[in-house]
């Protein structure tokens, strides 16, 4: 057979080869490697659970970062995500009385927890107590001998009385922000509630910002707060139903910058799941009910925490998979 001609190779279709897929590798990130001052920033925005049950169990470096008492300046202790009384006093431990800003949310019937704290901080500035039904009427004022650098309170749902109010005046000469929030009361008992703001006005004198929701106070309270508290500049009475705002009412605009009267809505305000609406007491749902832990039966020796202190040899088996949190934020870093 004759060989094809020039012309006949010419007009052969030429098939191109299927373009080849390239993909660029992403380089495998190790978290251990990032700068100690990032990874210190980032481990203090997990929540005590997971920095005690997991970060500090992934490398030597990270229990080092998380028993650094710096790490524990701001705690916030929640007994409903599984924070258990002796975790609670290992974290006080830990800070080595650096301890600045603590909130503690749904300890009811632990009044040593209290105690526990202020004898070991007298650096807090501030102090947030959220569904703590014990009467603490008996111990306020030792607590405030020791809280001198305390700048502000917050009190959710928390019994607290004349004499508390006259011990926080007498021991904190520097508290500006003084919050005492429960659910309005069904039926009005201005004889007790009324107590609290004249002794407010009376020995709290430098208050800048105060929050009475739910108070049953009436005009006389009012009264004394406004002509004592010459300093300030937010006045929240949400719920204090019992007040009667005429000529009062108009000195209120006049002198506070920032006022919320008792038919303002409320709706929007919940303080770590705990709802001051009218509806029955409830708890907001979430993902830490189920994460919580009976810790007593998980750990025999929780009281010591040698767990946590001495299991170095396992501490290269520990699964990142649980800090989810964690990665999730590291992540913003790429």
């Amino acid at each position: 057979m004759p060989p094809k001609s020039k012309s006949n190779r010419r007009r052969s279709k030429f098939v191109p080869k299927p373009k080849q897929e390239w993909r660029v590798k992403q380089p495998t990130r190790n978290w251990l490697e990032l700068p100690s001052d990032l990874t210190r920033n980032i481990l203090q925005r997990v929540g005590v659970v997971d920095r005690l049950e997991n970060a500090q169990k992934v490398c030597t470096a990270w229990r080092e970062i998380c028993k650094d008492p710096a790490m524990w300046r701001v705690v916030y202790m929640d007994a409903y995500a599984g924070v258990c009384a002796d975790m609670f006093k290992h974290v006080v431990d830990r800070s080595q009385g650096q301890l600045l800003d603590l909130t503690i949310v749904g300890f009811c019937d632990d009044i040593d927890l209290l105690q526990y704290v202020v004898d070991r901080s007298s650096q807090l500035r501030r102090l947030e107590i959220i569904q703590y039904v014990y009467d603490f009427c008996e111990m306020w004022s030792d607590a405030f001998k020791n809280l001198p650098s305390l700048e502000e309170l917050c009190l959710v749902n928390v019994k607290i009385c004349k004499q508390d109010i006259e011990a926080a005046g007498r021991y904190c000469p520097l508290l500006k922000i003084l919050k005492v929030n429960k659910k309005a009361a069904r039926s009005c008992d201005a004889d007790d509630d009324d107590e609290i703001p004249l002794a407010i006005g009376k020995n709290l004198t430098e208050l800048t910002h105060l929050e009475l929701i739910g108070n049953n106070m009436i005009n006389t309270g009012l009264q004394a707060i406004l002509d004592g508290c010459c300093h300030l500049e937010s006045l929240d009475l949400r719920r204090c139903l019992y007040i009667d705002l005429g000529d009062l009412g108009r000195r209120c605009l006049q002198q506070i910058k920032c006022l919320k009267l008792p038919r303002d809505s409320i709706e929007e305000l919940v303080y770590s799941g705990y709802d001051l609406c009218d509806s029955d007491f409830e708890f907001v749902s979430g993902d830490e009910y189920d994460q919580y832990l009976d810790y007593y039966d998980e750990y025999p020796d929780y009281d010591d925490y040698t767990a946590y202190d001495n299991d170095i040899d396992n501490l290269s088996g520990i699964s990142l998979e649980s800090l989810g949190e964690m990665m999730a934020f590291m992540s913003m870093f790429e």
